[in-house]
């Protein structure tokens, strides 16, 4: 059934089906781009993570970046041995480990950044800026919805 826009059926317009390919290719892209670094999406996303939220907790990690805390365990560990991320137990919680970027991981998310930035200039090529802002803002509430328990 066509919506009238291009031929594009109903289920081809729907907000999850376009976030859905647009996440798919942003990742293909990435996974691609980041390559060079021997870096993983999941991998980098912690490191953008920590770099803006150091200390965190391999559950509050795990949130952030969209995994599973038995991923996350893999992913400090890969980091790790590569010196790109150190742990410390947590002053207040023994039990808890908390990650930090090391100097060489702040290194490597800064020799990436830009690749990441460049495809996202490519991503919304076109897309003025107060429609950026525009999109960015629903995309954030979406997600408070969905960390809320929003159900359809």
């Amino acid at each position: 059934m066509c919506d009238g826009r291009s031929g594009e059926s109903q289920h081809e317009a729907s907000l999850a089906y376009v976030v859905g390919r647009v996440n798919q290719g942003i990742r293909r892209e990435m996974r691609s781009r980041l390559a060079r670094w021997s870096l993983s999406v999941q991998e980098y996303t912690t490191l953008s993570v920590l770099a803006a939220r150091p200390g965190l907790s391999n559950a509050q990690l795990a949130r952030r970046a969209l995994v599973t805390p038995q991923s996350m365990i893999e992913i400090l560990g890969k980091l790790e041995r590569r010196g790109l991320v150190g742990r410390a137990a947590d002053p207040t919680h023994a039990l808890i480990l908390q990650a930090r970027l090391t100097a060489r991981g702040s290194e490597l998310l800064a020799a990436a950044g830009p690749t990441i930035r460049e495809l996202e200039e490519e991503v919304l090529a076109g897309v003025t800026p107060a429609q950026r802002a525009a999109t960015v803002h629903a995309l954030r509430a979406a997600m408070r919805n969905l960390s809320n328990g929003a159900r359809p």
